[in-house]
């Protein structure tokens, strides 16, 4: 399940919860609401993985400069993948 999927499933199950049958353009920016966080929160905790790489590592700058890329290189993958959805 994607970014968009699990919006749209949040969006419904807000709608449940408040007993309330938005309309579709409601639901559709509800979505786009939860899906702009949970893209914030994977890209922010990339960051913080990038930053204990560098730190636990720090006696061998090589290896965390690795990993440090790897990581970058996964999320500038995971963004062109959730900016290829909108």
């Amino acid at each position: 399940m994607d970014f968009r999927e699990r919006a749209r499933s949040a969006a419904k199950n807000v709608s449940g919860i408040i007993q309330s049958a938005p309309s579709d353009e409601l639901e559709q920016q509800v979505a786009a609401v939860i899906e702009r966080a949970m893209i914030d929160a994977v890209l922010e905790y990339g960051q913080r993985s990038v930053k204990a790489a560098v730190n636990c590592c720090s006696a061998d700058k090589d290896l965390a400069h690795k990993i440090a890329e790897e990581i970058r290189r996964s999320n500038t993958a995971l963004i062109a993948n959730l900016s290829s959805l909108r």
